[in-house]
């Protein structure tokens, strides 16, 4: 069985999982804890960046790109890679531009929001810190916080991305995938990265619906974020770990 060593939050860990959903591959993961947990994922795989796979065979891959491409060649099934070179082209253009310049901008947006929100910020926090340590961060002094988060993220790169976003939105409009008519890498890509701006259900309870409101606010948005979720529930719901 596959082991998934992962940031839960992390959206390079939430693309890894999607995709083995994807691939109705059976793993188990370990969540990895800051600092400590990083040393210990060094030493398996001589760098500290999740996520990171360790197969049935003991070999281990890293970086979410690699991983996919891994995970895909596991099974014949519901390839993430179409066949068409088109089609192929686009989709890891597409998984490019979100790991890259989505990918930067999300958590440019999301560390706004976490220095402008409390209760968003102590959410965040790992579940192992004890409840007086968490109980500091969220009583951080909100005003000065509130002016570190303006220099956190350029106007412009949160408005480009913002009008992408919106088109792409209104191309998913009565469709279900973004490339062809099967699920690809692009879409779990962006999907995943999709995450940072509002958490999914399979963030859990206390962050399922929460992060960057200027995102989750914008009435142009919503059917992205509608279609992630339906995409993420018939992911997780078709195989139980």
């Amino acid at each position: 069985m596959i082991t998934l060593y992962q940031f839960k939050h992390s959206a390079f860990c939430l693309k890894t999982r999607m995709a083995l959903h994807a691939k109705n591959l059976k793993y188990r993961v370990e969540e990895i804890s800051p600092a400590l947990g990083q040393i210990e994922i060094f030493k398996i795989s001589g760098q500290k960046q999740l996520p990171v796979i360790m197969d049935e065979n003991g070999q281990i891959i890293s970086d979410s790109s690699t991983i996919c491409e891994y995970i895909d060649t596991k099974n014949t099934n519901n390839s993430l890679f179409p066949s068409d070179p088109i089609h192929l082209s686009q989709s890891k253009i597409i998984e490019d531009w979100a790991d890259t310049t989505m990918a930067s901008v999300c958590k440019q947006a999301l560390i706004k929001s976490a220095l402008e929100n409390p209760q968003l910020r102590a959410a965040l926090l790992p579940n192992e810190l004890p409840s007086s340590i968490r109980g500091i961060f969220e009583k951080l002094p909100f005003n000065n916080l509130s002016k570190i988060s303006n220099v956190v993220l350029s106007n412009k790169s949160n408005i480009e991305l913002q009008k992408i976003l919106e088109s792409l939105s209104k191309s998913l409009i009565n469709k279900k995938f973004i490339i062809g008519e099967s699920l690809t890498i692009a879409d779990i890509s962006i999907a995943a990265q999709l995450s940072l701006l509002k958490f999914p259900t399979s963030s859990g309870p206390i962050l399922a619906g929460e992060g960057c409101q200027e995102y989750i606010n914008n009435p142009y948005l919503e059917n992205l974020f509608n279609w992630r979720d339906r995409l993420e529930e018939d992911l997780f719901s078709a195989q139980s770990q």
